[in-house]
């Protein structure tokens, strides 16, 4: 580990930016390749796989995960790379489709990527890794809770990466408007809020560009019945406290079947009373750590205290108290239409848990929201799981909430975005086609 992690920053003037976009613009044709695609992308990984170790400690000291967390993440960024070596190895970016024509699949241009602070290293190389296996790109903006990780890659990135990979350092939203329109960019790819999402898609151009927008989500949990409640409970307890619940994929509210109301309140009970949050920064690590300011901190609070005003707080986790802006993962039982789970997203370790006695109507209501991300279904009935697949989201967990890897699309529809990421369909969303024809 260097002594020396943290560095003062240089924010980028607009200048810079118009420097960074023309650079890595010149050499777009360098990146056209299949061959020079691989290279680069193993270039990528090996330059990973040398600063692992100082790769880890940022993600734990700037996104507040533990240690393991912090790993895993740091293996999930390899497996996109590696699913994009693979991907490319096979993929047919020309194919015939009769005897005169040929469909070529080309880079869409350059790309503007706005990244997260939740899965920082993830997040990146989530949108790095296609866009460089697709022939484009990429200029990379991501949140100012984790610029040093950010600045540690552009400090330690090998020469020839940088010719085609710049970070961007700004705090000024204003700037975020330049960048859009520059014409040189061609796709924009941004994880994070609906409402902000909205106003990139709103940000006006003299050109026109593609939009990937994976944004937020009011995700809903439902247990049908007690078919191995015991392990239920478990995973979504574990799903909650991931990043300290600070995940697009986390649950915002849980629905019961009101027929195991008594069963589910005693194992749930029990199993948030071992649950401990705490410093990251210590030996004994806690089961998550603090949230990622004071800011949103206080907003949990506040959706706290007027959750509380309709309901009433089952259960909450242990608190250390050994640092700032820790939340205790807090269970609060609410109506089945309330004011705050079903309108905020809280992105946090606060979690609201209704009661229901008509499946169809649980169905009904996660159909007809606006907010169309992720579910998770819990139940041995077939007919529930059938009906499941008509239901108008990105993903659907049946029972298990590990939908996630490298080869599956994730975002949502609706207010929850437009477009992909993952797999072979995040692949594609950053090609463009050609049709070809010869006349013979």
């Amino acid at each position: 580990m260097q002594k020396k992690l943290f560095y003062k920053i240089r924010l980028d003037t607009k200048n810079d930016i118009i420097s960074k976009i023309n650079l890595i613009h010149k050499y777009n044709t360098t990146i056209e390749s299949i061959k020079n695609r691989k290279r680069y992308l193993n270039i990528l990984k090996r330059f990973l796989k040398k600063h692992e170790q100082n790769l880890i400690k940022f993600i734990n000291l700037e996104a507040h995960k533990t240690v393991d967390e912090s790993k895993n993440e740091f293996n999930y960024a390899l497996e996109f790379v590696d699913y994009s070596i693979s991907t490319i190895s096979s993929y047919e970016f020309e194919k015939r489709s009769s005897k005169t024509r040929k469909i070529f699949y080309k880079s869409s241009g350059s790309v503007f990527a706005i990244t997260p602070y939740n899965d920082p290293l993830a997040g990146m190389i989530r949108k790095i890794a296609p866009s460089i296996a697709a022939g484009s790109t990429i200029v990379m903006k991501t949140s100012a809770h984790c610029i040093y990780l950010c600045k540690y890659i552009d400090k330690h990135l090998p020469k020839e990466l940088k010719k085609i990979i710049q970070f961007l350092f700004i705090k000024n939203r204003k700037l975020i408007e330049k960048i859009v329109q520059n014409n040189h960019i061609k796709l924009v790819t941004f994880t994070g809020s609906t409402n902000v999402g909205l106003k990139l898609n709103d940000i006006k151009t003299k050109h026109l560009q593609k939009k990937i927008l994976e944004l937020g989500g009011i995700n809903y949990a439902v247990i049908f019945d007690d078919t191995n409640l015991n392990n239920v409970i478990e995973e979504i307890l574990i799903r909650k406290i991931k990043a300290a619940g600070q995940a697009c994929s986390s649950i915002n509210k849980l629905f019961v079947n009101n027929k195991i109301k008594k069963k589910f309140e005693k194992i749930v009970k029990e199993k948030v009373s071992k649950i401990v949050c705490g410093s990251v920064r210590i030996k004994s690590e806690p089961d998550f750590g603090p949230v990622i300011s004071s800011g949103h901190y206080n907003f949990l609070k506040k959706l706290q205290k007027k959750s509380i005003k309709n309901g009433y707080l089952i259960c909450e986790s242990n608190s250390r108290n050994d640092t700032k802006n820790l939340f205790p993962l807090s269970l609060i039982k609410t109506s089945f239409n309330d004011e705050i789970f079903d309108n905020f997203e809280t992105f946090g370790p606060l979690l609201g848990v209704s009661y229901f006695n008509n499946s169809g109507k649980v169905l009904q209501k996660i159909s007809q929201s606006d907010y169309s991300l992720v579910c998770y279904l819990f139940t041995k009935n077939q007919k529930i799981i059938n009906s499941s697949k008509n239901l108008n989201l990105g993903s659907i967990g049946i029972n298990t909430t590990k939908i996630q890897s490298p080869g599956s699309p994730t975002g949502g529809n609706n207010l929850s975005g437009i477009g992909r990421e993952g797999g072979i369909w995040g692949f594609e969303e950053f090609l463009t086609t050609v049709n070809y024809v010869i006349k013979k």
